[in-house]
């Protein structure tokens, strides 16, 4: 766990900057989705330009997207200090939120810019994956979505530690602040339980999940098959991690608001993509 990469000091003032290792991961995961989808764009007759200043909205769209739904999911931790809310660097994103307030922007600027709305969604969705896994990659490094207790035998269990504040009070990591809350650690404890490394099974999730969109792209039937494929995948994949992770609590029927969510996208996803192929049955070209 590394939840800051480096300072940088201001001269003269004794002041430093620190740079997050979940904020700097997430930039990042922008910058290698604009460069993704600029190349999709050039290839797809669509402007690169108008890729980029849509990537703008779409990561603001997203951050709020999910923090909000974060926020909302775990408002317990956040009604007595509201403005911990806006304290995105030191991560709590659902991916689910900022999903659809992506979809959302991405939509409106289309139609303004008057793109063709389905086409340039595909575009982004073609990379998005990549972002999301170096978004998991800080996770990672800032120790949120953790993973359940595992057996030390597991050859990947990891272990994070435990941190102090300046005033050495124990601040973190969230999972060593977990497993003391349960009483499976002690305070002279220097680290959690194993764990399964949950963040990194995510990474490798969207990177397969980018693969396979890539190997679909130019397979696709119609505009708008791409987002299905990436969102259908993605679904089942943070189903499956869901199972592993820690962090969020049984919502109804024994599963996580995020796999509840995961069934809905799935099955109206495929019923989608389906009704999509049907319609097109004897067409052998893109419509």
């Amino acid at each position: 766990m590394i939840r800051t990469l480096f300072e940088i000091p201001i001269p003269y003032t004794g002041i430093t900057i620190p740079i997050y290792a979940y904020g700097f991961m997430l930039m990042v995961g922008f910058l290698l989705v604009m460069y993704v989808a600029r190349n999709k764009a050039k290839t797809e007759g669509l402007n690169p330009e108008d890729i980029s200043n849509l990537g703008l909205y779409t990561i603001f769209a997203g951050i709020l997207g999910g923090r909000t739904f974060y926020v909302v999911q775990n408002f317990g931790s956040y009604k007595h200090n509201i403005l911990d809310a806006f304290k995105v660097y030191e991560g709590g994103l659902v991916f689910y939120g900022g999903l659809m307030a992506s979809i959302a922007a991405i939509v409106v600027y289309s139609k303004v810019k008057k793109l063709p709305v389905l086409k340039t969604i595909d575009i982004i969705a073609y990379a998005f994956a990549l972002g999301v896994a170096c978004g998991r990659i800080g996770c990672f490094l800032n120790g949120c979505c953790w993973g359940d207790v595992c057996s030390a035998a597991l050859p990947w269990a990891v272990s994070f530690p435990k941190s102090v504040d300046v005033n050495l009070m124990i601040d973190g990591s969230p999972a060593f602040l977990h497993h003391l809350g349960q009483g499976l650690v002690s305070v002279s404890d220097s680290h959690s339980l194993p764990i399964h490394p949950t963040q990194i099974y995510s990474m490798l999730g969207n990177i397969s999940i980018f693969f396979i969109v890539k190997a679909f792209f130019n397979r696709r039937r119609r505009d708008g098959e791409v987002t299905l494929m990436f969102c259908a995948l993605y679904s089942v994949m943070r189903f499956t991690v869901e199972i592993f992770r820690d962090d969020n609590l049984p919502l109804f029927d024994g599963l996580t608001i995020s796999q509840n969510a995961s069934i809905v996208v799935l099955v109206v996803t495929v019923a989608l993509f389906v009704i999509g192929r049907i319609k097109l049955k004897g067409q052998t070209t893109l419509s």
